[in-house]
């Protein structure tokens, strides 16, 4: 659209609104985007004052564990926050309205996320940025232990690569690149590991309910986004199947090796966080990989009109 010299908006290009033709309601986009707008939450709505009180009374250890679990997940959030825009500009470049409708509420909910991480740490009176040093002591020494390769970083690393590739090449391969790393190993296996550490935190301590009640809140969300991720993958898929022996071989590059989630080790010289089951890890990545595998043999048809719990990952779908 463009303005005239008489401050009119004019349309220019009349065929590039979809809005004009029509919605695609049964579409599995156009689910996600009525679902979020039914259960949005606000951050500023959680109550952390108990949690202030108990992080007092917490034993150091416990709270250096807790807050480099939560730095890594408030990173984490703006890194997905960041990275999620090339998607939404690719889907609108496409002229997919409902993907881009979705991706508009998608990126907001990552933002609500950070905010929300950025908010506890303030109620308890805690800088996030004093763990600096904590951080690049444990890179140090991962680093010392497999020799001497720097610490490659998920979140600005592939993640930041496959997603901007967007900006410039919108092939069905470069969207199901991006989808693998967002959607299946950041939040499909890495967010969903962070979450099972937090369970077990909370179980111990008994403490921190503000905090608890906002990761699932957050839980909730992300089964969305899980889910839309998955829908794409399988949306490619059924009209590429060409495309699964990328898919395999970019997924075993990917997971190679692969021992991480949200979150950081308390202590530089910890192997892994508490909660941290190596084997579950192994079991998430197996599924990610099966829940897009069906795909080669579904009509594109079927994909795009399926119920969008169909795409919700198992580990996530008490999560209401």
């Amino acid at each position: 659209m463009t303005e005239t010299a008489g401050g009119k908006v004019e349309e220019t290009q009349i065929q590039r609104y979809r809005s004009t033709r029509g919605i695609n309601y049964d579409s599995v986009p156009w689910k996600l985007w009525e679902k979020s707008k039914k259960l949005f939450w606000d951050p500023a709505d959680l109550d952390f004052s108990q949690d202030a009180v108990d992080w007092q009374e917490m034993p150091e250890l416990a709270r250096t564990i807790v807050a480099m679990s939560a730095r890594g997940f408030m990173v984490g959030e703006e890194a997905v926050t960041m990275d999620i825009v090339p998607l939404l500009r690719c889907m609108s470049d496409l002229g997919r309205l409902e993907d881009t409708m979705y991706l508009s509420m998608f990126a907001m909910e990552e933002a609500k996320h950070t905010d929300m991480f950025r908010r506890w740490f303030d109620a308890v009176g805690l800088d996030p940025a004093s763990l600096d040093d904590l951080v690049r002591a444990r890179n140090e020494a991962i680093q010392a232990t497999n020799g001497g390769n720097p610490v490659g970083g998920l979140f600005d690393g592939v993640l930041t690569t496959v997603m901007r590739r967007l900006d410039t090449d919108q092939s069905p391969e470069a969207i199901l690149d991006a989808t693998l790393v967002y959607n299946q190993l950041v939040e499909g296996v890495a967010a969903i590991a962070g979450y099972k550490r937090w369970n077990e935190t909370f179980r111990r301590l008994g403490k921190l309910p503000g905090l608890e009640a906002g990761i699932k809140l957050t839980q909730r969300d992300e089964r969305r986004h899980i889910a839309y991720g998955t829908y794409l993958g399988r949306q490619i898929l059924a009209e590429h199947p060409e495309l699964w022996e990328f898919t395999e071989r970019r997924w075993k590059q990917l997971t190679d090796g692969f021992a991480g989630g949200y979150g950081s080790p308390a202590q530089p010289d910890q192997a892994a966080p508490p909660g941290f089951d190596p084997a579950a890890v192994t079991a998430l990545i197996d599924r990610r990989l099966e829940a897009l595998r069906v795909a080669v043999t579904m009509r594109p048809d079927d994909v795009e009109h399926a119920d969008p719990e169909t795409f919700v990952p198992e580990e996530l779908a008490s999560i209401t």
